[in-house]
This record gives C-alpha cells, sequence and structure tokens, in this order.
C-alpha cells in the first residue's frame, strides 16, 4: 500500500507540473548538443553524464550519438553509420514499431516531454551491453532528479554497424512500451525478469530469428541458456543464463497459450506470476504458472512433439533444444546402491539421468519437507520410446519407485526435480535441496536376445547398452579369435 500510494503521489505531482508549467514542444534541432545522464554500471567509464549531439532524425526518432565517440570516427566510418542510420529508421518505423505497438500498445504519447519522437542515445558501454532502458527517465526531475525527461532508450556505439542493432532497440523499445502499459498506467512495477520477458519475446514477434541466419538472436540465447539451465527464471541477476531460460521459456509459453497472455498479463493491474495467472483465466486455462513450467522443465528435455504436444518447441530455431541431464551410472552386476544430492533455486529444475544396472531399481526421493517441489521422471527403452509420469509425493515431500528391468527393458530413468513456490518472494535468493538413492533390487538371469550370437568369450554387458569404444574392442577381439582359428587372413 505504501508503495502504491508513493506512486500515485509521484503521479500527482507531476500531474500538477504539466497542468500548472506545462512543457513546451520544441522539436529538437540537427546539431543541437545535450548532457544526458545515463546509467553508470553500463557506461564504458563508469561516468554518469554523458555530452551528445544529435545527428539525424526521422518521423519517430532522434539519433543522439556521444560527442567524443563521433569525433574519433573517419569520414568513411560516419557515412557507414549514417547509413545503417537510414536503414534503421525505415526498419523501425516499418516493422517494429507497427508490430509491438499493435500487440503491446504504445509508448507514452507525445509523453513527458511533449514531443512524439523517441529518442535514442549512442553511448559506449562494457562489453556485453547492447543496450539499456531507464524508466527514471518517464518523470519529472521534481520526482526523479536523474531523469533525462524524455521518452528515450541506450543502445551501445559497438553494435551500430554490428548485426544486432535491430535486434537491441527492438527489445529496449519494449522497455518503453511496457513503462507506459503498466507503470505509469497502473501504478505498479513489473518483476524485472517479465518485463526482460517481453522484450525478449519482441525479437521473435518482428521477425528476426530467422533460422537460416547463423548466430541469430535466439541462438545466442539458447547458448546462454545452455551454459546454465538450472538457473532460476525469476531471480534476476542480469546475467546472460537469465536472458536465455526467459527467452526459452517466453516461447514455450506463447507456443502453448498465445500472445494474449503476454499482453492481458501487461495491462493488467498484476504485476509477475499473479499477472500470467491472471491472463491464462482470462483466456479460459486452467492451467496456472506452476503447471506451465513444471511442463516446460521436462519439455527442455525431451522436446519431442511425438511424445506430447506440450513437451516440445515448435519453431525451428527450438527443435533441437534439449539441456544435458546430471549423468549417474549403476553398476550392470550385483547389489548396489548411490545416494545424490544437490541444491536449487526457487523457480528452477535439475535433470537427473540413470542409466546401467540389470534389474529392477529403487529410487527413494527426499525432499526435506519444502514447500513448492515437484517430481516428474521419465522412463526410456532402447528403441528410445519415453513413458513420462509425475513422480507422488508425500506430506513430507517422499517418494519411492521401482522401475521394472533396468538394462533390460529399461534403458535409462531421468527424474526432473522442480520448485515452484509461489509464496517465496523473487527479490530474495533461494535455497532448496533434495536426496535421490537408488538400490538394485535384484539381478536379472533371463537371457537376452542378444545371447544367440555366440563369441567365443564372454561379455559383461549386451551389446545395445555398449558405447562405440567398447563395441570395437569386442569387434578386435572375434577378429584375433578368428585369425588364430585360421578363419580370417590378411
Amino acid at each position: 500500500m505504501k508503495k502504491l500510494f508513493k506512486n500515485y503521489l509521484f503521479f500527482g505531482v507531476g500531474l500538477f507540473l504539466l497542468i500548472f508549467f506545462p512543457i513546451s514542444a520544441k522539436a529538437d534541432i540537427i546539431g543541437d548538443y545535450i548532457n544526458f545522464r545515463i546509467n553508470s554500471s553500463f557506461s564504458l567509464n563508469n561516468t554518469v553524464v554523458d555530452s551528445a549531439f544529435l545527428q539525424s532524425t526521422t518521423s519517430k526518432l532522434y539519433f543522439y550519438f556521444d560527442k567524443d565517440w563521433w569525433n574519433s570516427k573517419t569520414s568513411t566510418e560516419r557515412k557507414d553509420i549514417n547509413s545503417a542510420l537510414s536503414v534503421l529508421g525505415t526498419e523501425f518505423e516499418t516493422n517494429i514499431y507497427p508490430k509491438l505497438t499493435s500487440i503491446y500498445g504504445s509508448e507514452w504519447i507525445p509523453g513527458i516531454d511533449n514531443d512524439p519522437k523517441i529518442t535514442i542515445l549512442f553511448i559506449p558501454m562494457k562489453q556485453g551491453t547492447n543496450g539499456y532502458f531507464r524508466n527514471v527517465d518517464g518523470y519529472e526531475k521534481m520526482v526523479s532528479p536523474e531523469s533525462n525527461q524524455r521518452e528515450m532508450i541506450y543502445i551501445n556505439t559497438d553494435i551500430v554497424l554490428g548485426s544486432l542493432l535491430n535486434e537491441a532497440v527492438t527489445h529496449e523499445f519494449t522497455h518503453l512500451i511496457e513503462f507506459n502499459q503498466k507503470e505509469r498506467k497502473t501504478g505498479e512495477a513489473e518483476d524485472i525478469w517479465l518485463n526482460e520477458a517481453r522484450a525478449e519475446y519482441a525479437v521473435t514477434i518482428v521477425g528476426y530469428n530467422d533460422p537460416k541466419k547463423s548466430n541469430n538472436y535466439i541462438s545466442q540465447r539458447v547458448n546462454g541458456f545452455m551454459q546454465n539451465p538450472f538457473d532460476s527464471l525469476v531471480e534476476w541477476q542480469g546475467a546472460t543464463s537469465d536472458y536465455g531460460i526467459v527467452n526459452l521459456f517466453t516461447n514455450y509459453l506463447v507456443e502453448q497459450y498465445g500472445i494474449s497472455i503476454l499482453t492481458d498479463s501487461l495491462k493488467s493491474d498484476k504485476t509477475g506470476i499473479n499477472s500470467i495467472n491472471y491472463a491464462l483465466l482470462k483466456n479460459g486455462y486452467v492451467q496456472t504458472f506452476s503447471d506451465i513450467f513444471k511442463d516446460f522443465s521436462v519439455a527442455i528435455y525431451i522436446n519431442d512433439c511425438s511424445v506430447s504436444s506440450k513437451y516440445c518447441f515448435t519453431d525451428d530455431n527450438l527443435k533441437d533444444v534439449r539441456v544435458i541431464p546430471f549423468g549417474n551410472f549403476l553398476p550392470f552386476s550385483g547389489d548396489s546402491s548411490l545416494s545424490i544430492g544437490q541444491t536449487f533455486s526457487n523457480w528452477s529444475a535439475h535433470w537427473q539421468k540413470f542409466s546401467g544396472a540389470k534389474g529392477d531399481v529403487q529410487f527413494d526421493f527426499d525432499g526435506k519437507d519444502q514447500d513448492g517441489l515437484n517430481v516428474m521422471y521419465i522412463t526410456k527403452d532402447f528403441s528410445g520410446k519415453s513413458d513420462i509420469k509425475e513422480l507422488k509425493l508425500d506430506k513430507d515431500k517422499k517418494a519411492t519407485i521401482v522401475i521394472k528391468n533396468m538394462g533390460i527393458d529399461r534403458a535409462s530413468v531421468i527424474i526432473i526435480p522442480s520448485v515452484e513456490n509461489v509464496n517465496l518472494s523473487i527479490k530474495d535468493p533461494s535455497h532448496f535441496f533434495y536426496y535421490i538413492t537408488t538400490k538394485t533390487l535384484s539381478d536379472d538371469s533371463q537371457p537376452n536376445q542378444e545371447s544367440s550370437i555366440n563369441f567365443p568369450f564372454s561379455i559383461d554387458k549386451p551389446l545395445s547398452q555398449m558405447n562405440r569404444e567398447e563395441l570395437l574392442v569386442v569387434l578386435l577381439k572375434v577378429i584375433i579369435y578368428l585369425v588364430s582359428q585360421g578363419k580370417l587372413t590378411f
């Protein structure tokens, strides 16, 4: 309630100033110099003020450049930059702007500066930063002294002539829309992860993820996700993997439930997970955000539409995306047991693969009475066929299953624990843990179909379970035997 009151107080002060001291609508003129307040954490030299000048304009955009950076460029480089700006201006007005505003709604027009044009400030930034947006620019200096009092975004000069300029502008412009549709109109500040999720999906909306283009935007996000697939969806640190998981999850969400989920959640007075649940209900779905994340955790591993349409991606860029699970090997003979323990965060998942063994194997899961834990598991036979089930946990978050004929009928078991605790604040880092214990119950004595192959020596497991190196060893032994018997000559 305090936050809401504070926001409305800010809006009230701003409204008073606009009514009694309106900002005059004065268009910027090419060559104008302005000292802009910038985010020092992204600035190349940690500066807080940047001296920039207006290089060119379009009907919707102002292109400002850092003065020192521009002065360091040759005449040829400046010509190339101006050509890139011309292409960007056309692309923004004919593709980026109409597509995004038709789905998400518009930015604030004419805005706090009473000027319908949007400012793009190109400044040197730290490596790895394509751009950023500051919501403080949408407030009066009386309310936010750091405000530049205009609708604007910030883009790294390093990518002006790069392949991701359109994508960066698309992403940051989406934040400008979100500020207007959520924060300004409802007085609520959106969760960072969901703001980023909509901005990430915006690149798909405008059509910049051509699967024929190598190293396109979405493929870079997939690579970021694969670096840390165990990352939390909602605990935002600005890491590469944070962008990766929100990108993949949002693509999955829209494929399964439609773009209206993003739009309706944006325009509601709810934020974060609550806004997604609101949008799902509004669009007639019984599934909750928790249900979707649990399904996503399976889809990102199995990614096979022939198993189920809810466990795959249909985007050509994502058809081959599969996480690599933790590998756990069980001995092929004798009694054995294995115990593992792992920690992970709220709204994240793990993938534990168990293979080997020869007989019945018992799996005991222990979630130590932690709320929000859910477990799915997949059994795979040697043909690759998958069977997906949910592991029903008791009130103490424990469960036991027995997998029959491991190593005989079943090639592997993949256990997928995930955490969907809706009662924890996303602002505080979370730490959950679980334990999995396995125990061999019996050895298999039934003959395998491959036993019909009579080798002149013994093998310790079926050929179908051997890797390439093990099969080569068997082949070499066969050759040596045949040579020794005079049945094979070279």
